[in-house]
């Protein structure tokens, strides 16, 4: 249990480290995807790639343990509950106390602000190749 705390705090740390907004995609896969990327591309602490599972399902890739991951994460109040249209969940933590939190897991600031980059990067890209404009709009986060 403790390891999938750890992951959860780590997640939401270096989301909230970067400068692009306070909001973590919670639907359409998205964090699924892009946590993929960042798995396939070691872009993370080997600690985290070992502690994520991906499945193919019948609605696309899944991390089998996001859920749990984001629940975590409210339960420890670093989020807001997803928001009523359960696109995205409010980052509830300051930079300064994600910088506290990655530090407290043995991460460099800088590596896990990189990492949240790179993440986010890979949340665009999958947010982007879904849903054409013309189909479907998805709230910024």
């Amino acid at each position: 249990m403790k390891h999938m705390l750890d992951i959860s705090e780590f997640l939401v740390a270096c989301w909230a480290l970067v400068d692009r907004g306070n909001r973590i995609p919670t639907s359409h896969g998205i964090l699924d995807r892009a946590l993929k990327e960042a798995v396939d591309n070691d872009a993370c602490p080997s600690w985290v790639r070992d502690g994520l599972n991906f499945v193919d399902s019948r609605i696309g890739l899944q991390c089998i343990e996001l859920p749990a991951l984001l629940d975590w994460a409210q339960r420890a109040q670093l989020t807001s509950a997803p928001n009523p249209s359960y696109q995205s969940a409010q980052i509830e933590v300051s930079k300064e106390a994600a910088a506290r939190l990655v530090q407290d897991l043995g991460v460099d600031v800088e590596d896990a602000r990189h990492w949240g980059v790179v993440l986010h990067q890979y949340a665009e890209s999958a947010r982007n190749s879904s849903y054409p404009d013309h189909v479907m709009a998805i709230e910024d986060y």
